[in-house]
């Protein structure tokens, strides 16, 4: 999978963590991605049905189709809180997303507890 990263991301040590996340989430790398998700980590996708827990988490990545590439336009930070935005290829069809990460703390090792993520395509949940 092809991974694209904004010229200024790097520098703050979470930046590279939502970047590795979200690289797990679309490689379907459920080892990388369950280190840093929290037991009951809330996953929502606003006007549908939230994921909750890791286990649901896990079953709807591994339901996802394949991903090419992952274009992150921004990945920003502050405190216990970030988001990125970006653009991933699957089956040939661009998507545009955005994701807003809730981390147990600002610490460097803190569980992700809550997401928010929109896709433009529709019934994103599914995808």
């Amino acid at each position: 999978m092809e991974i694209e990263t904004p010229a200024t991301c790097g520098n703050a040590p979470r930046h590279q963590i939502i970047m590795g996340l979200l690289a797990a989430l679309h490689g379907k790398d459920l080892a990388e991605l369950r280190q840093w998700l929290a037991e009951d980590v809330v996953w929502e996708f606003p006007g549908e049905q939230a994921l909750h827990g890791r286990d649901a988490v896990e079953q709807w990545v591994q339901a996802r189709p394949e991903t090419s590439r992952v274009l992150f336009l921004s990945i920003l930070t502050h405190g216990k809180e970030g988001s990125a935005d970006g653009i991933f290829t699957s089956g040939g069809r661009e998507t545009p997303f955005s994701h807003v990460l809730r981390f147990a703390s600002a610490g460097k090792a803190a569980k992700l507890v809550g997401v928010r993520s929109y896709f433009a395509a529709s019934s994103a949940a599914a995808q």
